[in-house]
């Protein structure tokens, strides 16, 4: 079983991919991998296992925004691992 991801699932992976994006231009500087099409990928495919776990047909918001917000999570550690905070 492969979800589909809708319209409005779609919408959000764009704006949270762009709002990926908007952050890491912000802080160049700072210890933050900024998104790549890589991330994009992967928040796809984070937010269609979501889905499956709820054995749902369709990816919804919920799980695009859970998906976001994991890769933010392991994105920002690596960030801080790689100024010896980790």
């Amino acid at each position: 079983m492969k979800p589909v991801i809708g319209d409005e699932a779609a919408m959000q992976l764009r704006e949270e991919y762009l709002q990926m994006r908007s952050q890491g231009a912000k802080a160049a500087m700072a210890n933050v991998v900024t998104a790549t099409p890589r991330q994009l990928e992967s928040m796809i495919r984070l937010s269609e296992a979501l889905a499956k776990m709820r054995l749902a047909s369709t990816v919804t918001v919920e799980d695009v925004k859970e998906a976001a917000r994991l890769i933010n999570v392991a994105t920002q550690r690596v960030g801080d691992e790689g100024d010896g905070e980790g």
